[in-house]
């Protein structure tokens, strides 16, 4: 009998795609919810806490954007799920405005099914590590004293690779501020319940994803994660910006740039 991987949730108004793409996902292992439309899929997110949600940009009720902005705002584990969009070919904006809602990788259609079961497999994956890999950091005891109050991690970014940090401090929902500096450079994060609210390197504010490219290439230093008391409100994380996805984005910009 073969073991179960890992449930997959699939929201797609295209039932032959649909129906393609469940069959394809247990063929591989894996347990697969279906839902055609966003509000049922938003439900089925949220009940059914699936390992990865497979959802395409157009939905005949209203669209994936939609449902991953429900999917990260929500206060349970679910936020927290890893989204694969799927979208037409040739829509730029359609992707860069998917990464900002929180997606975590995109496929333009028509995709190949070894495509989607490697996105899929490789994105339960690294949430899996980062679950694991969190107790590994150096975390201090609670900031303002008393058992389960807010605690401050640091390491070092020779040891920790940045974006693995960051990931965690997404997952975890995390509100405080991230440094990070070396010998003659510092950057700061300002994080909002696991999205990044602000910037700034050198001690001037810039664009998140500008500094993640900057800081994403340091290979020695010191990182300290501060956190902030209290829960924020709901549309502070709202307006804030997707650490999984930018952090994939300046990855796929810096690649562009050293092929060119």
């Amino acid at each position: 009998m073969q073991t179960q991987r890992g449930r997959v949730l699939v929201i797609d108004g295209d039932e032959w795609v649909g129906a393609l793409l469940t069959r394809l996902l247990k063929d591989r292992g894996y347990a697969v919810d279906y839902c055609s439309d966003a509000r049922s899929g938003f439900e089925a997110a949220c009940h059914g806490l699936p390992d990865c949600i497979v959802c395409a940009v157009d939905l005949p009720d209203i669209d994936g954007f939609w449902v991953a902005r429900r999917v990260r705002t929500e206060t349970s584990a679910v936020s927290t799920t890893p989204i694969l969009f799927l979208t037409g070919a040739g829509e730029p904006q359609t992707r860069l405005q998917g990464l900002h809602v929180g997606a975590d990788v995109y496929l333009s259609k028509p995709f190949s099914n070894d495509e989607v079961v490697a996105q899929v497999d490789a994105l339960i994956d690294l949430a899996r590590r980062l679950s694991v890999r969190r107790d590994s950091f150096i975390v201090e005891g609670p900031s303002s004293g008393g058992v389960g109050g807010p605690v401050a991690i640091r390491g070092d970014i020779g040891q920790f690779a940045l974006s693995t940090i960051l990931m965690m401090l997404e997952m975890e929902r995390r509100t405080g501020k991230l440094k990070i500096a070396t010998r003659t450079e510092r950057a700061t994060f300002e994080l909002v319940s696991g999205v990044f609210a602000s910037a700034e390197i050198g001690g001037k504010s810039a664009k998140a994803l500008d500094v993640l490219r900057t800081v994403l290439g340091w290979t020695e230093g010191r990182f300290w994660f501060r956190p902030k008391k209290g829960e924020p409100p709901p549309s502070a994380r709202a307006r804030g910006q997707s650490i999984g996805a930018l952090v994939l984005e300046a990855m796929r910009l810096d690649d562009e740039e050293k092929r060119t």
